[in-house]
């Protein structure tokens, strides 16, 4: 009977353990001969209720052929007037980590994009949605798996945009709770990094 106790009390143990670590969950996993994608479904890591202003952030970590990087998605819908934010070729992703270290991703694509003004005649909200792809430079990369981010800063030409990263975020739009400050320690290592 204490055999059966301890076997019991040690799977429980080892179940638990084994349950903090997030699951893998892929949008694309396509591998050829010749290239490989990988996407991970998206994560909101940031979300603002304030007024009439909702706004989300969301990432998703991909790997195409090697490269790293991040596709970010950036949503505000608000009864009053947005001010458009513009990303180009010089705009970065810069993380601030817990230890005091920055890494930066940079924009992927030469071209100037806004995120355009729409109306959303059903809910009567004004809508911009900016998204883009940014990729890892090396410095400092090996830091993302053990720090925490606590800022993350969108350099546009239309003056930046900052995020403060909160351990705990609960949802109101996803209905889900989650960890964004911790969101590269739990899923870069889904991409074998």
């Amino acid at each position: 009977m204490k055999t059966f106790l301890k076997l019991t009390t040690f799977f429980l143990l080892a179940n638990l353990s084994f349950s903090q670590n997030k699951a893998c969950e892929f949008e694309t996993d396509i591998a050829t001969d010749t290239s490989s994608t990988r996407v991970l479904t998206e994560k909101i890591i940031d979300e603002s209720i304030f007024g009439n202003t909702t706004s989300f952030l969301t990432f998703k970590l991909f790997e195409v052929d090697g490269i790293l990087g991040v596709n970010f998605q950036y949503l505000q819908k608000s009864k009053d007037i947005l001010s458009p934010i513009c990303i180009d070729k010089n705009t970065k992703i810069i993380l601030e980590l817990s230890n005091g270290k920055q890494v930066k991703l940079i924009n992927s694509t030469n071209t100037q994009m806004c995120n355009e003004l729409q109306y959303d005649a059903i809910n009567k909200n004004n809508v911009r949605v900016l998204d883009g792809f940014f990729y890892f430079t090396p410095e400092n990369f090996q830091d993302l798996k053990t720090e925490k981010v606590y800022l993350i800063k969108i350099t546009a030409n239309t003056g930046d945009v900052n995020f403060v990263i909160k351990p705990k975020l609960n949802s109101e739009i996803y209905k889900t709770n989650s960890t964004p400050d911790t969101y590269f320690i739990d899923y870069l290592k889904c991409l074998g990094v």
